[in-house]
């Protein structure tokens, strides 16, 4: 996989992260007492069970809410021993989210909100989309599936299956 699809893939990535945590306020600003947030806390990817062409050695995502922002600090080692190091804050108002300073030029993405634990991403490349991206918290709270079917920087289809496990 080339180094600039990879970084791209990981740029969508921490935005399909990033962009989850934005569900909550929606689905909590009508009550009058906020139940706890599902998306906020330590995730750590659950390799063993994760498949797909770009899962790392290791990865861990950090959520916390900062009014009505969330900030997500991601941290890991790439397969190439390469670190995975991000950080940015994300409003909670859902739709297009906006081009992060550090991301490359050209990298959008837009959340579609189904419920409080199931949402889609997708990612877009100078406007065409290149990933599909579903993610569903279980019941419990204790397990996130993240579902990826993208394009690569060839033109290739592939299908990614990340776990993430709450720590």
């Amino acid at each position: 996989m080339k180094p600039r699809f990879t970084l791209l893939l990981f740029v969508i990535a921490l935005l399909v992260v990033g962009s989850r945590f934005q569900l909550s306020a929606q689905d909590t600003k009508s009550k009058s007492v906020k139940a706890a947030d599902p998306h906020v806390g330590t995730w750590k990817l659950n390799i063993a069970q994760s498949k797909g062409p770009a899962v790392p050695k290791e990865e861990t995502n950090t959520v916390r809410e900062l009014g009505d922002q969330y900030e997500v600090t991601f941290t890991g080692i790439q397969k190439d021993d390469s670190p995975i190091s991000a950080k940015y804050t994300l409003p909670q108002i859902g739709g297009a989210l906006k081009r992060q300073p550090d991301f490359p030029e050209g990298v959008s993405a837009f959340v579609t909100v189904i419920n409080q634990r199931d949402w889609y991403t997708t990612g877009l490349q100078d406007g065409k989309q290149v990933t599909a991206i579903h993610y569903v918290i279980s019941k419990d709270g204790k397990t996130m599936t993240e579902t990826i079917n993208g394009t690569d920087a060839k033109g290739k289809h592939y299908e990614a299956l990340n776990i993430w496990d709450k720590q």
